[in-house]
């Protein structure tokens, strides 16, 4: 039950540190139009929460699992490489030619900031529990 508790802490602070970092990153320049500006920040903002909700998957399935904090850094991994996955992805279909460089980098912190932001407090909260968790169980066996 104890850590139904702390897998909603993670969700709900995860959320809160996301948007936080979504608002950040909103203050950095944008060049598109006023049509493509909105459309993009909704996307970012859907894929922000949806991030949350994947986070929430994957550490649970680690959580289940033997080695739990191996497990946990593994999905933190995971979870990091995936925006770099879109990029790479992005960059394989459109080739690297008339880029500009600048405005790609701004658009890519206002992407990945957020993402790493929610995977990161997740991680942290469920780490430092289960790390207290294995540190008291240590000391009532011995």
């Amino acid at each position: 039950m104890r850590l139904a508790g702390v897998f909603i802490l993670a969700f709900v602070a995860s959320a809160v540190a996301g948007m936080l970092a979504y608002a950040a990153v909103s203050l950095l320049p944008d060049w598109d139009d006023a049509a493509g500006r909105g459309l993009g920040e909704v996307f970012r903002l859907l894929l922000t929460a949806g991030y949350v909700i994947l986070g929430m998957i994957l550490y649970g399935y680690a959580v289940w699992r033997r080695a739990r904090s191996r497990r946990l850094k593994r999905m933190l991994y995971v979870l990091f490489l995936v925006p770099l996955m879109v990029v790479v992805l992005g960059l394989l279909d459109n080739g690297v030619r008339h880029i500009d460089w600048l405005r790609e980098g701004v658009g890519l912190v206002q992407m990945f900031a957020p993402l790493w932001t929610v995977a990161l407090a997740q991680w942290l909260i469920l780490h430092i529990f289960l790390s207290r968790q294995t540190t008291l169980a240590k000391a009532a066996s011995t």
